[in-house]
């Protein structure tokens, strides 16, 4: 019982230390240096495709988000475009792999309701299902990230 009770305690002060380390993680970012027309391209391609509940998106918004401004949250219209933007943007090497995770830990993303945050999840899912179910409007996504390239 004595050695139950070492391991237990064990458990919590890992636990705790845990809570501490989380502290020390370094900040969000999509590692992305986009220069002022790459960056109207993306504006350009998220309202076209009308990727987020807003009339008109304007670069600031997306420098906001790709900047991982603290606070900053915009409303998806459509999470599977929104995916297919991230991946593409992944794909042209303009962003890092962990894209989901920065998206997720950030909150800077919310559902189409407005009641919850995107989760990676749920991003994950969402790219799924549009690589198995190829629309024109994800062709068109993928072909505008391709033609930001310098």
């Amino acid at each position: 019982m004595a050695l139950k009770r070492k391991y237990d305690i064990a458990g919590v002060w890992f636990g705790s230390s845990r809570i501490e380390d989380s502290r020390n993680d370094p900040p969000l970012s999509f590692g992305c240096n986009f220069s002022r027309e790459q960056m109207t391209g993306i504006v350009a391609c998220a309202n076209a495709y009308h990727l987020f509940c807003v009339s008109t998106l304007r670069i600031e918004d997306m420098e906001a988000l790709f900047a991982c401004k603290k606070g900053f949250c915009i409303r998806v219209n459509n999470i599977r475009h929104v995916a297919v933007l991230f991946d593409a943007l992944l794909e042209n090497t303009f962003i890092l792999p962990h894209w989901q995770s920065v998206l997720d830990k950030g909150r800077f993303l919310l559902s189409k309701d407005g009641t919850r945050y995107v989760t990676a999840s749920s991003l994950s899912s969402a790219l799924s299902a549009a690589r198995n179910n190829i629309t024109s409007a994800n062709l068109g996504i993928r072909k505008a990230v391709s033609r930001l390239k310098i």
